[in-house]
């Protein structure tokens, strides 16, 4: 299965709309909000180091979903332990997103 082409792009903001829209009627503005920091803080930086490897794009957003909920909230949970948790989301986001830029780098050579 492969993405749509950029035609079809606005069907998928569409698309991620009607997504949070139903989180925002079932759950209210806390639901809508939790599933857009899915999207961003899971997704988003693992997508970003898988996107310098030879992958089709559906399937570096269904690896960076699985890794993504596998390696943050371990890298954010042991680095909370010793500082606070909001402080360690946000470190953590920002080690995965230096990963990418350094595989990038790298990767490049």
């Amino acid at each position: 299965m492969k993405l749509p082409d950029k035609e079809n792009m606005i069907f998928i903001g569409i698309l991620i709309a009607v997504i949070l829209i139903f989180f925002f009627y079932i759950l209210g503005f806390s639901g809508a909000m939790s599933a857009l920091g899915i999207i961003l803080i899971f997704v988003f930086p693992t997508y970003f180091i898988l996107n310098n490897f030879k992958l089709d794009n559906d399937e570096k957003i269904v690896f960076s979903f699985f890794i993504g909920v596998g390696i943050f909230p371990s890298i954010a949970y042991w680095m909370g332990t010793f500082i606070s948790f909001k402080l360690s989301i946000f470190i953590t986001f920002l080690i995965l997103l230096g990963v990418g830029f350094l595989v990038k780098k790298f990767r490049k050579k």
